[in-house]
Formats: structure tokens, C-alpha cells, sequence
């Protein structure tokens, strides 16, 4: 009976530890963010009452300032939609994301994570002017560098 109580204490231990890690290990979020293109001069931007969400979704920032976002893609399609809307007077604009999806082994008590590969971004044209894309490869949250920089004229 102590044998299995010993044991049972290890395994709790052993699961706590890992869990820290798989929440760490299985975010792949895309990281966009905002430029303000004026007369030529760009520069970081925070947009006061930004509202995105994924299309047929709930809102994932609703009239928030924000100067960049964090985005989960789909892991079972091979596109995602969104809508976003960075002030009260604006037109919206619509974002799709077309990637390949690579599962990837994170560890036995983890599982699996998604990683994404960026094929291409299409956007309509109310209020984002441009797009740029940074970095193709979305293999972790913990990145600094945004994946996609979208520029605004307003």
C-alpha cells in the first residue's frame, strides 16, 4: 500500500512539471502588427478600438488598443478568415490565411502540436493599404519577430 502511494505521488509530480511545458510547447499563433504609413513615414502604431475575430467565431479582441495581435489558426483546415475592424469610423477589412499544416511531436504526455507554413495572405483594401510577409514558418508563440506586418494610410 505505501509502495502504491509513493507511486502514485511520483506520477502527480512527474504530470505537473509536463503539463507546465505543453502549454508552452503546443502555441503556434500568428503575430501581426500594426504600421502607420503617412506621407512616406512608418511607424509602430497602436490602433485604439481594434476588433478582430475569426470569421464564424467569437471576437478575440473586442474595441481593444493594440499595437499588434496574436491569431490561432485553423489546425484542421487549410485557411483561416478574419474579420477586423481597427476603429469606430472604418470600413472593416477580411484577412485569409492559406497555409500547409505539419504536425509535431512534442512529447508522450504532450501530444502533438500544429505548425503552419504561410502560402499566401490576401486581405481586402477598406483601411489595410499593404501586407508584408515576415516570416512563413509559425512553429511557436514565443517568437519576437511578427509573422505579418499590415500597414495602414489612415
Amino acid at each position: 500500500m505505501k509502495y502504491f502511494i509513493l507511486l502514485l505521488l511520483l506520477a502527480a509530480v512527474a504530470c505537473d512539471d509536463e503539463t507546465k511545458f505543453c502549454d508552452q510547447a503546443l502555441n503556434t499563433d500568428l503575430h501581426m502588427r500594426f504600421i502607420r504609413d503617412s506621407a512616406g513615414f512608418t511607424r509602430d502604431t497602436t490602433m485604439d478600438q481594434v476588433t478582430l475575430y475569426a470569421l464564424k467565431m467569437d471576437s478575440i479582441y473586442r474595441k481593444q488598443a493594440v499595437s499588434d495581435v496574436f491569431l490561432s489558426l485553423s489546425p484542421v483546415a487549410d485557411s483561416s478568415r478574419f474579420y477586423l475592424k481597427v476603429d469606430s469610423i472604418s470600413e472593416p477589412d477580411t484577412i485569409t490565411f492559406r497555409y500547409k499544416r505539419a504536425p509535431h511531436f512534442v512529447s508522450p504526455g504532450c501530444g502533438f502540436a500544429t505548425f503552419f507554413n504561410l502560402d499566401t495572405v490576401i486581405s481586402t483594401n477598406n483601411t489595410i493599404q499593404s501586407l508584408l510577409i515576415n516570416q512563413k514558418a509559425i512553429t511557436s508563440t514565443t517568437n519576437d519577430t511578427a509573422h505579418i506586418t499590415l500597414y495602414f494610410g489612415i
